[in-house]
């Protein structure tokens, strides 16, 4: 039985997810909140790259209109019989190879299963799967020789196949998780907004790894009485895993629990400390 621990500060949680690995983007994920934020308007351009289960999702800072009809373009030659979403938001690149760049990378990414990308001025972070190596290979490095020296590509890209089993992709991408926050209401289980995209990830991780059980354990810190922290813990655990199962699925695959403050992570006598100790936890069962 796989087993691993996760564990995400002040009602935080963890994913990632694809067709066996899908937005896996270690410090990147923070990445997305610059995007949303629209952190290319204040000199960070940012332009990202989601895709799989025939979705494509391209966000962040295009130089012209024309830019953005280009990859557009290039989008539905390479992606054909995806479904598309775009947010472009103009910003000043002083690049002058953001454009080329930002299609090659697109031509790249073509060659791979699912995953996600980030482009920044100087440095491409990519991650996800690929049963086709060989293509992917020949497009990154063709990618990477037309950029100049200082430009990083970090790529972590698993090969369909050269897994032993599914269940040990799963157990790696399990591993890999990723941090963001899970908000919710005020002293209520009410999941905000914000946190829907984490949300989602959990939904394709589970729906792509489906030989596996989750355990959901909600947490609190030491604050008030502990009977109403334990009930709130467990109120919490649960309306995640109702979100879980509202998107497909199986209940029978959940197992939720919640531990109160007995179960702390850190200090409670600090602020910092109670933060942390308010969480969720995964794991796989």
């Amino acid at each position: 039985m796989l087993r691993r621990s996760v564990q995400v500060p002040s009602i935080f949680i963890v994913l990632a997810c694809g067709v066996l690995v899908s937005s896996a983007l270690n410090q990147d994920t923070a990445v997305q909140d610059e995007v949303a934020a629209g952190a290319f308007a204040s000199g960070r351009p940012v332009l990202s790259f989601e895709f799989g289960r025939e979705q494509l999702f391209i966000r962040g800072t295009a130089l012209s209109t024309a830019h953005e009809g280009k990859l557009l373009k290039l989008a539905a030659d390479l992606f054909a019989g995806f479904d598309t979403r775009v947010e472009f938001s103009a910003g000043i690149v002083l690049d002058s190879d953001w454009e080329s760049t930002s299609g090659q990378l697109l031509h790249a990414l073509a060659t791979m299963d699912s995953g996600e990308a980030v482009m920044r001025v100087h440095s491409i972070s990519i991650r996800g799967v690929t049963s086709d190596r060989e293509s992917y290979a020949a497009r990154l490095e063709y990618l990477r020789n037309g950029l100049a020296d200082e430009f990083v590509v970090d790529a972590d890209v698993l090969t369909i196949g050269q897994m032993n089993t599914a269940g040990e992709n799963c157990e790696r991408v399990f591993s890999q998780l990723i941090a963001e926050p899970i908000a919710f209401g005020k002293s209520s289980a009410d999941i905000r907004s914000a946190s829907l995209v984490t949300l989602d990830r959990i939904t394709e991780f589970a729906h792509n790894c489906r030989h596996v059980a989750i355990s959901i354990t909600g947490h609190t810190d030491a604050s008030g009485d502990e009977s109403w922290n334990r009930q709130l813990s467990l109120i919490r655990a649960q309306a995640v895993a109702d979100h879980l199962i509202g998107r497909g699925v199986d209940p029978a695959r959940l197992t939720v629990a919640g531990r109160g403050s007995e179960e702390p992570v850190a200090d409670n006598n600090t602020v910092r400390g109670r933060e942390l100790n308010r969480r969720i936890e995964f794991a796989l069962q």
